[in-house]
């Protein structure tokens, strides 16, 4: 939370002050591949929706992390940051373009971010999302305008992480609802319906019955839809709000659940391959180790970022002579010798 624009800390000396405690506390910890891991995600967040408390803090946050780990440590962070810059490099020159060619869009703002698969842990959407028909000619746009630029690469839009506004013209005092994809895939179908039946919506959206009922439940909470019979929503022309601006976009719980689970499975996945790689580069320098002698230097190389367990250790081990990596030394069992 130190790093989020709702912390309440008044001076950066006192943000300054608290990353440094958080860095006395980050040396102790065992599994540091944990932390990154998380910590990636987080920063991710903070990054696409615009919540870091200013890039200031971030960048002294990685910098500290870099210190005490090391580059690579920090590697995929600071690519994050670097998409983040030429991200916003392109929605400019996209924009210009667009009003160099007069296109009308019906004022619909446009920012994009295009961030690299290698660097950002963001899973694509694992079902089928219809672009509503109000944002197409944006999006068809942008899609030839990056085929220019780029020729051969491929774009996936994440319209899971996505986020837009929508301004009310049905209500005596115009709001601004900010919402998620899904929630303005479903708004928008009221532009031609007072009311829609949850088959209707599903349809028209693609998105599945399992997140629409939670995205259609946040609306008729927030008193923007009206759910008084079964299964049929009906747009609320009474709707009021103490705030112009109604944040709707809340998360969607099968999405945070995969989300944890997805970033506890791509350690485990990791770990597999630090600890293979670094019995190559030992036996690469050693040609020869018995094998208590190989276990006790990959515990010793990788404890700084995490306690890395000897089952685990010695399957690596076997993976490596099924891929003949190493081979076991003939006539002494426990040795083994690099194989060139």
């Amino acid at each position: 939370m130190l790093l989020r624009k709702s912390n309440k800390m008044a001076e950066e000396e006192d943000l300054e002050t608290a990353l440094n405690r958080v860095m006395i506390l980050f040396k102790y910890l065992e599994d540091k591949d944990v932390f990154q891991t998380f910590y990636t995600t987080k920063l991710s967040k903070r990054l696409i929706h615009g919540v870091s408390a200013s890039d200031e803090a971030e960048a002294s946050m990685i910098s500290k992390l870099k210190e005490a780990c090391g580059f690579e440590y920090t590697n995929k962070l600071q690519r994050m940051f670097t998409d983040m810059s030429l991200s916003k490099d392109l929605t400019d020159s996209f924009k210009e373009r667009m009003a160099q060619t007069h296109a009308d869009d019906n004022d619909i703002t446009f920012s994009v971010m295009v961030l690299g698969t290698n660097f950002w842990p963001l899973n694509p959407p694992t079902h089928d999302f219809v672009i509503p028909q109000e944002i197409v000619p944006t999006y068809d746009r942008f899609q030839r305008f990056y085929q220019m630029k780029h020729s051969g690469r491929k774009l996936t839009w994440l319209w899971n992480y996505s986020k837009n506004e929508l301004r009310t013209n049905y209500t005596n005092q115009k709001y601004i609802l900010m919402t998620s994809s899904y929630q303005m895939a479903v708004l928008l179908q009221y532009n031609k319906n007072d009311t829609m039946s949850l088959d209707e919506l599903i349809t028209a959206t693609a998105v599945s019955k399992e997140i629409l009922t939670q995205v259609l439940a946040v609306l008729v909470k927030a008193k923007v839809l009206v759910n008084e019979e079964s299964e049929q929503y009906d747009l609320n022309p009474g709707f009021k709000s103490k705030k112009i601006r109604v944040n709707l976009n809340q998360p969607i719980k099968a999405e945070v659940k995969a989300e944890s689970s997805d970033v506890l499975k791509a350690v485990d996945e990791d770990r597999k391959y630090v600890i293979q790689a670094t019995i190559v580069r030992i036996m690469k320098a050693r040609k020869t180790m018995k094998n208590q002698a190989l276990i006790q230097e990959v515990i010793s190389q990788i404890s700084q970022r995490f306690a890395p367990k000897i089952p685990d250790i010695k399957k690596a081990i076997e993976t490596l002579l099924e891929k003949e990596y190493i081979e076991r030394v003939e006539g002494s069992k426990d040795t083994f010798a690099y194989v060139a």
